[in-house]
């Protein structure tokens, strides 16, 4: 696959919209694209695959939004994600933290990335975001725009 955008800045948004606030990292990519102010490239998945982790090695920046369950008074969580060995990459999904080590071990690239975990409450078949699911996406929207424009890899 190949970027569109010349600061090869690369956003993964993980999960499935039709199961609840699981969407939630989908509804914060639409949010993104819907304002344009996203510098880069935004894909979506329903998990992060192997060979995601041949994308990343073209990208010296990495961003990885994923729905969140936790009993933290916070809504979200953000933080370094570093390339940690881990044997998601022989099961279907892989975790940031896998891709990120495979990025390294075949190609040789560590791009710097970060973990945003939204949080949710609400995980059906079908079911829409929770008022949980909501408040998290709002509070990540608006965290996330902040560090945008204090930033200085985007």
């Amino acid at each position: 696959m190949e970027l569109k955008h010349e600061k090869k800045v690369l956003l993964f948004a993980i999960g499935n919209n039709a199961r609840g606030d699981d969407g939630l990292g989908w509804a914060f990519a639409a949010s993104l694209e819907s304002k344009n102010i996203f510098p880069g490239d935004i894909l979506l998945r329903y998990q992060l695959q192997v060979e995601d982790a041949e994308l990343c090695a073209h990208c010296p920046y990495i961003l990885f939004v994923d729905a969140w369950k936790s009993d933290a008074e916070s809504t979200l969580d953000f933080r370094p994600c570093l390339p940690i060995p881990d044997a998601s990459f022989t099961t279907h999904a892989v975790t940031p933290q896998g891709i990120l080590h495979l990025c390294l071990d075949l190609y040789g690239a560590r791009p710097q990335a970060w973990l945003l975990l939204l949080k949710g409450t609400s995980w059906g078949l079908g079911e829409k975001l929770s008022r949980q699911g909501r408040k998290s996406l709002k509070d990540g929207l608006t965290f996330f725009e902040r560090y945008l424009a204090e930033s200085p890899f985007f």
